[in-house]
């Protein structure tokens, strides 16, 4: 008998416990900071809608303290589009999709989202509890209603490298 094939058979012979643990989950990977971030930023964006250019932008940015001040060096100009971060975030198409069956927004033809009459009541129960999000929430009152689909398509499209 060779000492793999009893290592084997004392392994599978053996008894085994299991306790299960809760596995920690970063916060911007969370449905329910998904699904707040998302209201907010709509909440401050201009007619209460957005592309989703705007919304992906403001989603990856949000996360990070580096990310908000990239942003803001944008508005101010301190920066140029193509020195900021963009990136997709698969996160923001569920917190679209969750909060499209919670009827929270509206898509309208596909290109834009709007928060309804029941989002903007989320939007306004968030922002009155005070602790929850305050920094995110501040920084997507700051920059979102400046946030133009001009700006956007420089920052996606990445026009100022020609």
């Amino acid at each position: 008998m060779s000492s793999e094939s009893a290592l084997r058979d004392l392994i599978l012979g053996g008894s085994f416990t299991f306790t299960a643990r809760p596995d920690p989950v970063p916060g911007d990977l969370r449905m329910s900071w998904g699904l707040a971030v998302l209201v907010l930023a709509l909440f401050y964006s201009r007619g209460k809608k957005s592309n989703f250019q705007k919304l992906q932008f403001l989603a990856h940015s949000v996360r990070l303290p580096e990310g908000r001040e990239e942003v803001r060096g944008l508005l101010s100009g301190e920066y140029r589009p193509t020195e900021v971060s963009v990136r997709v975030e698969p996160s923001l198409n569920r917190a679209v999709a969750f909060a499209h069956a919670l009827k929270l927004v509206k898509i309208d033809k596909g290109t834009s989202v709007s928060l309804t009459d029941a989002g903007i009541k989320m939007a306004t129960a968030i922002l009155e509890e005070g602790e929850s999000l305050r920094e995110e929430a501040r920084f997507l009152a700051d920059v979102a209603p400046r946030m133009t689909d001009t700006l956007m398509k420089r920052v996606w499209r990445l026009e100022d490298l020609l």
